[in-house]
């Protein structure tokens, strides 16, 4: 039985109400209609978050699909369950804290008559920490009677890098120097879990008491530092007869599921709730570089591969001789894996959705931060409120001289904007009455209305300082696409990214694009077996 008792992806408080005299191809009036919908989790996410297994679990899902939700939901739930366990809920998106927080507590109150958690036995935690802010690798350093490093140590002793490089340094040195883990948790859930680096897993791992109950959520395609697939026998290793040390049942012989119970050992889910089927689509074709002109660089490449992520093959195959007679492959996505009310044909309030992926070019990067300025205060026009737009970029040089200038041209238009992590706490995402601006970082794990997507030339232009390359870019485009509940405006200078989001908007409801396979491929997606 479906219960609707949580609000998937859609924000909660009461539904806004449409002004008198608010024409009929308003925005707004499909803003306001769909607040109003039934919000729900579907029976598979109901079931994997109340049921947990007294062992790891892997749960792979697309953007959109109630990760978050569902992991704090579990949280909530073993915690009333088991208030004396110690449970972490870590993360590493510093923007979502509050939010996270304000979830289990919101959930855990529907289960105890009103009653707040015990925080002391549930931690929530960002994978880092800082002095003003407790996270798992902090807390852990300081229990094992280590000097937890921080971000300018790093910086001093391997020069600037990444967040999730500097990261993946640090827990890499920690995992070297413990040599006997304390035992600090009963029950670990990580969120975002594809950001984080292989040592991490382990070092989480080895913090728990048996039966190990290790949950981690992920999707690939929002990897941004870490291009690694968390694989359970790559991360944690075998035993000495060959065994993996953490069994999904994904081996030849293995059981997919717990012994006695129907909980699996590992989920996927593929129904994207988020998201409108067209910028799902538009989305992965940039992701992958499906329509890229120099070939695919990464993806499935099988069709049940395809199937998991909630696609149908009607033509064409992955075969090598169709990768070499370079044939075509013909896609589209599943209906039932797409159950956004925009997809539906009945939706009543169409005439206001217009164009959900808007692309615009230009010269330079002040006419793009003068046009979004200008765009921007005219959905303020049109009713939209402040929080329900967003403004991210794919990372690039002077980032935050080109927040700092798009900010500017928004005063200028009349508009308040709040850059996180510089005008507000970087555990909140965004000001009250202000329109968020928000690196490609901090804007992982949130979502708007409408969301302007800024600088998508850069999705083609690696960072050299950062050690990047063209597979990390186009997992931030991916993320910056997704964070939309309706509407993306795509904006850059000419690049050929623009060329392939055009065809697949042309192409929609399909995707077309030369065969490839595994031998084809800089980087494979593909569920990974454990033989």
């Amino acid at each position: 039985m479906v219960e609707n008792t949580v609000a998937e992806t859609l924000p909660s408080g009461s539904s806004r109400q449409i002004p008198e005299g608010m024409p009929a191809d308003s925005p707004l009036r499909v803003i306001c209609y769909l607040e109003s919908s039934l919000k729900i989790l579907d029976e598979q996410q109901q079931e994997i978050a109340s049921k947990y297994p007294d062992g790891p679990q892997r749960i792979r899902g697309l953007a959109g699909t109630g990760k978050t939700i569902l992991l704090v939901k579990r949280a909530a739930k073993i915690h009333y369950e088991h208030p004396d366990w110690k449970l972490a809920f870590v993360f590493f998106t510093r923007s979502l804290y509050n939010q996270i927080k304000e979830r289990i507590s919101t959930y855990y109150g529907e289960l105890s008559e009103g009653r707040e958690p015990n925080w002391d036995n549930l931690k929530v935690l960002h994978a880092w920490g800082g002095k003003e802010r407790d996270g798992f690798y902090r807390r852990l350093a300081i229990e094992c009677g280590m000097q937890p490093k921080t971000v300018k140590d790093v910086e001093n002793e391997i020069g600037k890098v990444s967040p999730g490089g500097a990261f993946k340094y640090v827990c890499n040195i920690l995992e070297i120097e413990i040599t006997n883990f304390p035992i600090l948790y009963d029950v670990i859930l990580i969120d975002e879990a594809q950001d984080l680096p292989a040592s991490f897993y382990r070092l989480a791992r080895n913090t728990l008491s048996e039966p190990k109950r290790l949950y981690w959520a992920y999707d690939e395609a929002q990897g941004i530092d870490s291009l690694i697939v968390p694989d359970a026998t790559k991360i944690f290793g075998r035993n000495p007869d060959g065994t993996p040390v953490v069994d999904l049942g994904l081996a030849s012989n293995g059981s997919f599921f717990y012994e006695g119970t129907n909980i699996r050992k590992s989920e996927n889910l593929n129904r994207c709730y988020r998201t409108p089927k067209s910028l799902l689509m538009a989305a992965h074709a940039v992701n992958m570089g499906l329509l890229r002109q120099g070939g695919v660089l990464q993806g499935v490449s099988n069709q049940q591969e395809w199937k998991k992520l909630g696609y149908n093959v009607l033509e064409g195959d992955f075969s090598d001789a169709s990768v070499k007679a370079r044939k075509q492959v013909k896609i589209e996505r599943q209906v039932e894996k797409s159950p956004h009310p925009i997809d539906r044909e009945n939706f009543e309030v169409r005439e206001g959705i217009k164009d959900l992926l808007a692309l615009q070019t230009f010269h330079d990067e002040s006419e793009e931060q003068e046009w979004i300025a200008q765009q921007v205060a005219k959905d303020l026009q049109a009713g939209l409120a402040p929080s329900d737009l967003m403004i991210t970029a794919i990372a690039a040089e002077k980032e935050q001289d080109y927040f700092c200038r798009l900010q500017e041209a928004l005063k200028y238009y009349g508009v308040k904007s709040c850059i996180v992590g510089t005008d507000s706490d970087p555990s909140e995402f965004g000001k009250p009455d202000c329109v968020t601006i928000a690196n490609i970082y901090r804007a992982k794990g949130n979502e708007a209305w409408k969301v302007y997507a800024c600088r998508f030339h850069c999705a083609t232009q690696p960072s050299a300082w950062k050690k990047e390359n063209e597979l990390q870019k186009r997992n931030e485009a991916f993320v910056a696409m997704t964070r939309a509940r309706v509407w993306c405006v795509v904006t850059g200078l000419e690049n050929p990214i623009f060329d392939e989001l055009r065809t697949a908007k042309e192409q929609f409801p399909f995707l077309i694009f030369p065969a490839f396979n595994k031998n084809s491929l800089k980087r494979v997606i593909d569920e990974q077996k454990s033989e």
